[in-house]
């Protein structure tokens, strides 16, 4: 997923999340232009079936952007993720407290609200915010990884709604910038006093089968702190018999929306994960002080470097080499929050590779709202996921995408709905 940083102001534009896009109803990639109060962001984002990487740079009153193409997934299913100076960058993993059971095909999601939604096809009766009131249509989506250390689109003052906080961003030491807002992004300058993303938006583990954490979304307008809750399929959503993805059956996760991706479709969440591949925009190497090599590869992190070495021909030899090099990488003391990260992927997420997922937006959880900063509670704007889907794709759009990740057509995998899948696979 790409995440170009824009003002976005009260647009509400949230189409591909409350809009319950298919794999035939994509968001897609291209130009996007909005004014902000201190100038003009413009925002090109190209859709990728691959990892993630993505930019955006502000001077002055002007921010631009530019979306790479990765999800950091290695899987052909992405779409950059960073942000230069402007704003983007974010992930969040939405986990629902609806109460009871929720069942939706074969996923069966826990919850812990007061009614007891059950599911026929993707429509339950509980809305996963703890109150279980009302029909809840579950979109279906799947998840993709990223970490490359950029300050979040939620990041800056003018992309999140004026009743709340901007996302608190960190120093390269991982010292809180407070609520100074107007910090460069490291992916625009890499420097000891730039904007990061902070060590605790790692995920990490609630229960045996429940998650919190960040992650970009697939939509735009008043998006940011908006909460999801993800229950796994069980499937992989390259390789439908993905050994991790089949390991999160019965999981989910709730993550808040913390970066925003315009050129992905069919409900992709680009989870905020350590080790889970920089894309185009590597503010890690500086920050962590290692050689781009550490980090695993470009697209896709550890577990797409780990996937290369034929060697790792098993489960266990592939969680193994992941998690060797996520105690190599973050050894120091002081990357304790990004080495529990690395290993949570490994332990609770199994190294699941793009994973398979039904989703729907839910109130926050308070755990994750204390560690953002977000609050969108008082609002009282939980929407529904209530089906529809995004216009056709604009040749425009299409000759925006840089087709370079399919390797020749290779890593095209199934129609993920996005345009630049079209356009380059199509």
């Amino acid at each position: 997923m790409y995440r170009a940083g824009l003002n976005v102001g009260l647009i509400a534009l949230v189409a591909n999340l409350h809009g319950c896009g298919t794999p035939d109803d994509s968001a897609s990639s291209g130009l996007f232009t909005d004014s902000i109060s201190a100038g003009d962001v413009t925002d090109s984002t190209a859709s990728d079936t691959s990892n993630d990487g993505a930019t955006e740079s502000a001077e002055g009153g002007t921010m631009s952007g530019s979306a790479g193409d990765g999800d950091g997934d290695g899987d052909g299913d992405g779409d950059g993720d960073g942000d230069g100076d402007g704003d983007p960058s974010t992930t969040g993993d939405g986990d629902g407290d609806g109460d009871g059971d929720a069942t939706s095909g074969d996923a069966t999601t826990a919850g812990d609200g007061d009614g007891d939604p059950s599911a026929t096809g993707t429509t339950g009766d509980g809305d996963g915010d703890g109150d279980g009131d009302g029909d809840v249509t579950l979109c279906d989506g799947y998840a993709t990884r990223y970490w490359d250390c950029c300050k979040a689109h939620c990041g800056w003052e003018g992309n999140v709604n004026p009743a709340t906080e901007p996302l608190q961003s960190c120093d390269a030491a991982n010292a809180d910038l407070g609520a100074d807002y107007s910090v460069t992004s490291a992916c625009t300058t890499a420097a000891p006093n730039s904007a990061y993303t902070c060590f605790d938006m790692r995920p990490w583990e609630v229960s045996p089968t429940l998650a919190y954490g960040f992650a970009a979304v697939p939509a735009s307008g008043d998006i940011c702190g908006r909460c999801y809750e993800l229950s796994f399929t069980g499937e992989g959503h390259y390789n439908a018999n993905d050994y991790g993805s089949t390991q999160l059956a019965t999981k989910t996760m709730v993550v808040q929306a913390t970066n925003i991706g315009f050129d992905v479709g069919g409900g992709q969440f680009d989870v905020l994960i350590p080790g889970g591949g920089v894309g185009l925009f590597d503010a890690c190497s500086y920050q962590w002080g290692v050689n781009p090599s550490e980090l695993g590869a470009t697209y896709g992190g550890l577990l797409t470097a780990c996937q290369q070495d034929p060697s790792n021909d098993t489960p266990a030899k592939l969680e193994a080499c992941v998690l060797g090099r996520c105690e190599v990488l973050f050894a120091d003391a002081s990357f304790a929050d990004l080495l529990a990260g690395c290993q949570w992927f490994v332990g609770w997420y199994h190294a699941a590779d793009n994973p398979n997922l039904q989703y729907h937006e839910v109130a926050c959880p308070q755990e994750l709202i204390a560690v953002s900063g977000i609050d969108r509670g008082p609002l009282d704007d939980v929407q529904t996921c209530d089906g529809g889907g995004g216009a056709p794709c604009t040749q425009a759009e299409m000759d925006s995408c840089d087709c370079g990740w399919t390797n020749g057509g290779q890593n095209c995998g199934t129609d993920d709905g996005t345009c630049c899948w079209t356009a380059c696979c199509g």
